[in-house]
């Protein structure tokens, strides 16, 4: 089966080659996020749906580099530390750890390097330099330095806009327009004003502009002047990757990035997030309403293209979903008596057809709506082949085989029971525990005829939301939907 996905750079669905002559070898550049707040559900969608494209990546049996920057100079972060009345060097801490622990407990695993602006300045003035030298950038007179957007012929390919209609209704800063010798140029660096971060260079004291460090960062930790995945949010196609492409193009002459990988926007009950409307919703708030593993099975629940839309209804089956395969996986184990082994699929013909089923939409540009589907089949197989094995039937190894495949494809999403415990804090399996000994309790209570006390075991853990189920081979429990 081959690997094709939509790049944005033609707008067509490509069969996926990497550049490596072994084919083995793949190099791929996220943009990070820029650490001045707590990341909204917009960011988070971005974020859970590169770590599910980049499990299958693993899962296809490449090498894969992987590399996410992190933002800490900017001038949001700049205007944080003066509301917060701390540096922006605390702003930028204290931010990149929650971000880091926020996409965690969402499932996301770190990237093998999360490069900070900071820590590359001096790359980033030579970067600069060998440009101004090419004579495609300028210093003003201010000490700042800007990219001469009309000395690289192409840009806008990305974003396909003419680069005279981009002029139209375009908002011109007065005092930067003084500096810049066309209004399309954009900053590389940015002389430094009265009580901001800076650094020395050739043109005076500064700091990076926001386009600049993802060229060099991709350039310095992915070794090369070409890479094979360059991805981020739909919004971040005009100014900031085509910024990229320019400078990056410019400098080396070879192209930036061979695939070109956006995630489309999400909606918050019909609208677009925006200051004006005052709907931006925070991954730190939203983990105290909902459970990590509905939030990463809504976030996947749509193909990465289509706009997703967050609503009571969106989240309420997302919800009820997740507790589906998780309740489900749960008495299939109850069932077996342990956990089947991982493998235990391939031995089944029926399970290596629901597989092929599963890697074809991964492969069909990464649809993990479809895939999604082909996991809710296992389940009803899953439920099906449990009752006739409840009934009597020898049917365990048709069991075993296919949790285990319903456990291969929630780790593929990124939907797993890891995520269960790190939603909960670790406690999930100790609360099963509990659970399983307050059953024993109340059917021993049963045994003795002591049927008050079984019955207020059982109401009581309806009241939170536990369901007993009293069945011939025991007792199960399960999450009320």
């Amino acid at each position: 089966m081959t690997l094709r996905f939509t790049n944005t750079m033609t707008g067509k669905k490509e069969e996926f080659r990497p550049l490596d002559p072994a084919g083995k070898t793949v190099t791929w550049y996220a943009c990070g996020p820029t650490v001045y707040g707590p990341i909204h559900i917009g960011n988070a969608r971005t974020f859970v749906v590169t770590d599910t494209i980049r499990r299958w990546i693993e899962y296809l049996g490449y090498d894969l580099r992987f590399v996410q920057n992190i933002t800490d100079v900017d001038d949001k972060i700049i205007r944080r530390a003066a509301e917060e009345g701390i540096s922006s060097e605390e702003v930028a801490e204290k931010y990149t750890e929650m971000f880091l622990e926020h996409v965690r407990l969402l499932g996301v695993r770190p990237a093998d390097t999360h490069p900070r602006c900071t820590h590359v300045i001096p790359e980033m003035i030579a970067f600069i330099q060998k440009l101004i030298d090419k004579n495609h950038a300028y210093a003003s007179e201010d000490g700042s330095v800007w990219f001469a957007v009309r000395s690289f012929n192409g840009y806008g390919k990305l974003s396909r806009r003419n680069l005279d209609d981009m002029r139209q209704g375009e908002r011109v800063d007065p005092e930067q327009q003084k500096l810049k010798r066309d209004a399309m140029d954009f900053a590389l660096w940015k002389a430094a004003k009265p009580g901001e971060p800076f650094w020395e260079a050739p043109w005076g004291r500064g700091r990076p502009g926001w386009h600049l460090e993802c060229s060099c960062m991709s350039m310095q930790f992915l070794e090369n002047e070409t890479i094979d995945i360059h991805s981020g949010g739909v919004d971040l196609i005009f100014p900031h990757h085509e910024n990229e492409i320019a400078q990056s193009e410019a400098l080396s002459g070879k192209p930036f990035a061979r695939y070109w990988l956006h995630q489309a926007m999400l909606n918050i009950r019909g609208d677009k997030m925006s200051k004006s409307l005052g709907n931006f919703l925070y991954i730190d708030k939203l983990l105290e309403q909902f459970d990590a593993l509905t939030l990463r099975h809504f976030l996947i629940s749509a193909h990465y293209r289509t706009e997703l839309d967050f609503t009571d209804d969106n989240l309420a089956l997302a919800r009820k979903s997740s507790r589906r395969y998780v309740d489900t996986w749960r008495e299939a184990v109850a069932v077996l008596g342990q956990k089947p082994d991982a493998n235990a699929w391939k031995s089944s013909a029926s399970c290596a057809e629901l597989e092929k089923r599963f890697a074809e939409a991964m492969n069909d540009d990464f649809n993990t709506a479809r895939a999604l589907a082909v996991l809710f089949d296992v389940v009803t197989r899953l439920n099906t082949i449990r009752m006739d094995v409840e009934r009597g039937e020898d049917k365990k190894s048709q069991l075993a085989a296919l949790a285990s495949l319903l456990d291969l494809f929630r780790n593929l999403l990124g939907v797993s029971r890891e995520l269960e415990a790190t939603a909960s804090g670790g406690m999930e399996e100790l609360s099963g525990q509990l659970l399983d000994l307050l059953i024993e309790v109340r059917n021993d209570a049963r045994k003795l005829k002591q049927f008050a006390l079984s019955d207020k075991i059982r109401d009581q853990l309806a009241s939170v939301g536990i369901v007993l189920e009293d069945r011939p081979d025991g007792t199960r429990w399960k999450k009320a939907d």
